[in-house]
């Protein structure tokens, strides 16, 4: 069962230390999107989420901080669900379910983390 949990740290750490280093690589899309969805100052708002996704991706890869790995990466997934998939405002169909399903994911995501929170304490 270790064996299990560490393949399964290793590959949540990657797809979060992946989707903040797509925030630096693409921070012009990401910036244009954030602009979008009327965030304040979408380019520092694109720098501070790439860190903090990034970090929080480094922390459970190589299992340091864990705690507050687990803490930002949670709150980050659940202000990311309401500010950027608010589906419930969306007029295309096609767009309404997108951003449903990425609403959907990053609730999903948040619980699993609070979960290895709490397993982590």
């Amino acid at each position: 069962m270790q064996t299990l949990f560490l393949i399964g740290q290793i590959v949540l750490g990657v797809f979060f230390l992946m989707m903040g280093m797509m925030h630096f690589m693409k921070m012009k899309d990401m910036t244009a999107y954030a602009k979008s969805k009327n965030l304040p100052m979408p380019s520092l708002s694109v720098v501070i989420s790439g860190m903090v996704l990034a970090l929080g991706g480094i922390g459970v890869l190589f299992q340091v901080a864990l705690a507050w790995a687990y803490g930002a990466l949670a709150v980050f997934l659940l202000l990311v669900a309401f500010l950027m998939h608010n589906f419930w405002a969306d007029k295309d169909a096609q767009m309404k379910m997108a951003n449903m399903v990425n609403f959907q994911k990053n609730l999903a995501l948040a619980a699993a983390l609070v979960m290895l929170l709490v397993l982590q304490a």
